[in-house]
């Protein structure tokens, strides 16, 4: 029901349900519902099937979002909007979306019309509702908001007891509808308008359905159920897009201020779409540095902020970057979880660092390997230990989010030994526990920028012997400040150590671009390269040898030649394909170097014909056996094998160049003579 429906009892908008049959209309309150089914309606007495509840309808909030984004992206440098409504600080744990504020006369009005159908029961109510919980659902108000307007009101007190359950004066009706309306329109803001119909309207149709269900009134609500899952499903997605948001910008304010002035041997891996982001002072206005958010301020700011883009497809997949630190969770990072939730350790995220050896330039001489600390995965627990004692109450879903999002700003970082902390445990081989890291200045922990974005404020660093690569730093972080306790540290280092960690490395292949893609531009090259033949510059030698190849072509089994006859038929169909790719041309151009060098040196055609399909030959099989060489690397590579010889070989002072690949968690690129570029991270441990 919408404006243009008309109450048959009070004549105003916004009915809740229609009578099946006859087709009137009612709000929830002013129409007569009984124990048994209604066989003719209340108002035309004409028979009824039944009553049908009207779905909700987001016309008018989609409207009233679209105008306040195009008003807010005119106006995003002024001041926030102000209405009556949030005028007070909130200071509370309650829901931010409920109203604060004066409280204006209409509402006051429409505010004692309700206690007084309350008091008199004759609203569509399940019986023991308190009167203080149904005024703040209906009018999205705090309750600290009633108890302060109404102080000697005793709402908590009261309780209802149904009698009519509806409005049964026409009259009485009307003057209930008029001062609902007159509270709407008392609400300046558009935006603020439509979102309190919307709510009440759904409160309204919520107290129906729930009434007639305990009455055993039938109802068909099958249009009004998938509406409530598209307004759910609505939130969700607005609540996801905008904590995605929000993410990027606070990574974006993070790396700026880590990057100010970083530790030396502290280094930071910056996107392009991450240098592009808006800085501090072009926020949206409802976002402040520490993360904190009015939703209805935030989405509007969203929207009507040209350079935050969101992707529907990345929502809720945690990525930002386009690698997410989740990917790389493997059997150690699972069991030292499940051990920290079973015994309770009061840390909530933890991350492993790994050293890899990555190519440094010296001075133009030949690139030295040296040694770093990369990142090698993330984990967030499902439980954190409250400050207060030793009992583990769950996360929420804003404190994991904001979790697995600094676990993905820390994979931007490395460290050489002995910078950072990771560099620093490693180092020294001796734990350290770092409190207030989030007021810490750069030198002292280099993700400063982080924690204050995120929310972290106790770090410890755990270093953890390893069969593979010597040493790893395991570090655990904490939202709470946690005191030092020494017999805990103690203990998580005899167990990670008992736990065994072995980094494996997986080989990552950047094809460059999709398949499709690289076909249409091998495509696109043979077409090119046979256009240009068509317009005169085919070389005349191709004729030659192709007529060369025909005649002396073997076709007995006893020839001498015989055993190049694969090269003969070959190297011919290669000269006469109509179009060639670039690999193709170059093999041609090669081959008829050839020949020209074995005709100026004045050899018979028929032994020229035998060397030609014999290099052809000689050539294709030097390129197979490359890819072969290159296939046999990369497979026990992404086995774990070849990686645990290159970093034995690494720590053996053996230069990873000799053994052909780089194993680096940073996604240090791979010498592969002019093939598509390859990639090593670490991704499990």
């Amino acid at each position: 029901g919408d404006d243009y429906v008309r109450c048959a009892k009070c004549a105003y908008g916004g009915c809740d349900v229609r009578v099946a049959g006859c087709g009137c209309t009612f709000h929830a309150r002013c129409i007569p519902l009984g124990s048994t089914h209604h066989a003719n309606c209340p108002f035309c007495g004409r028979h009824t099937t039944g009553l049908v509840l009207f779905p909700m309808s987001f016309r008018e909030l989609d409207e009233a979002r679209k105008a306040a984004a195009a008003f807010a992206s005119t106006n995003r440098r002024g001041k926030k909007r102000k209405s009556i409504y949030d005028e007070d600080e909130d200071k509370g744990k309650e829901n931010p979306d409920l109203r604060t504020g004066r409280w204006t006369p209409e509402e006051m009005a429409f505010c004692d019309k309700l206690i007084a159908k309350f008091k008199d029961g004759e609203l569509p109510l399940i019986d023991g509702v308190k009167l203080n919980d149904y005024l703040s659902n209906m009018l999205k108000s705090k309750q600290a908001r009633l108890t302060k307007k109404m102080k000697n009101a005793k709402l908590s007190s009261k309780t209802y007891e149904g009698k009519t359950c509806h409005i049964g004066d026409a009259a009485d009706a009307k003057s209930f509808s008029e001062a609902e309306d007159c509270f709407f329109h008392a609400i300046q803001c558009h935006l603020e308008r439509a979102e309190i119909r919307f709510h009440m309207q759904k409160e309204w149709r919520e107290q129906l359905s729930s009434y007639c269900a305990s009455t055993g009134q039938s109802l068909d609500a099958d249009a009004w159920l998938s509406s409530v899952e598209e307004m759910d499903r609505r939130a969700s997605q607005a609540k996801d897009a905008a904590r995605m948001a929000r993410r990027k910008l606070m990574m974006g304010i993070a790396l700026r201020e880590d990057s100010r002035n970083p530790e030396q041997g502290v280094f930071i891996e910056r996107s392009n779409a991450e240098k592009e982001l808006p800085s501090e002072a072009d926020l949206p206005l409802s976002l402040s540095t520490d993360g904190s958010v009015r939703e209805t301020e935030e989405m509007l700011s969203l929207l009507a902020d040209a350079n935050v883009s969101i992707d529907p497809g990345s929502v809720g997949h945690g990525e930002t970057n386009g690698k997410s630190s989740e990917l790389h969770s493997g059997p150690f990072l699972e069991r030292t979880i499940a051990y920290m939730e079973r015994h309770c350790v009061p840390f909530e995220h933890m991350d492993l660092w790994v050293p890899s050896f990555v190519s440094a330039a010296a001075g133009g001489t030949k690139p030295e390997e040296k040694c770093r600390l990369c990142f090698a995965g993330s984990a967030t627990t499902e439980v954190h230990v409250s400050s207060e004692g030793k009992k583990a109450v769950p996360l929420s879903h804003d404190e994991r989010f904001n979790l697995f999002a600094f676990g993905d700003y820390s994979q931007k970082f490395s460290f050489d030994l002995g910078c950072g902390l990771p560099g620093r445990v490693y180092q020294s081989g001796r734990p350290t526990w770092e409190q207030s890291i989030q007021n810490a200045p750069n030198y002292h922990f280099e993700r400063c920028g982080g924690a204050v974005q995120w929310g972290i404020k106790t770090v410890v660093g755990i270093p953890v012997k390893s069969p593979v690569v010597g040493r790893i730093v395991v570090v655990l972080y904490s939202r709470h400040d946690r005191e030092k306790d020494q017999e805990l540290v103690v203990r998580l280092s005899e167990e990670f150590n008992r736990l065994v960690p072995a980094p494996k490395w997986k080989l990552v292949v950047d094809i460059g671009e999709p398949e499709q893609a690289a076909a249409i531009t091998n495509e696109a090259s043979a077409v090119e390269v046979g256009a240009q033949r068509k317009q005169g510059d085919k070389d005349s030698r191709i004729d030659e040898v192709v007529s060369l190849l025909g005649e002396h072509m073997p076709s007995d089994a006893g020839s001498p030649y015989a055993s190049y006859l694969q090269g003969f038929m070959s190297l011919r169909l290669l000269l006469l394909k109509p179009t060639r790719i670039m690999e193709e041309e170059e093999a041609v151009g090669t081959m008829l170097e050839s020949y020209t060098s074995y005709l100026n040196l004045g050899r018979p055609k028929k032994d020229i014909s035998m060397m030609l399909a014999r290099d052809f030959m000689f050539l294709s099989q030097q390129q197979q056996q490359q890819s072969e060489q290159q296939q046999q690397m990369w497979n026990p590579l992404s086995q774990g094998t070849a990686a645990d010889v290159a970093v034995a070989g690494s720590l053996l002072a053996v230069p990873t160049s000799d053994l052909g690949f780089q194993h680096s968690p940073t996604l240090t690129p791979i010498p592969t003579n002019g093939h598509p570029p390859d990639s090593l991270s670490i991704v499990s441990m």
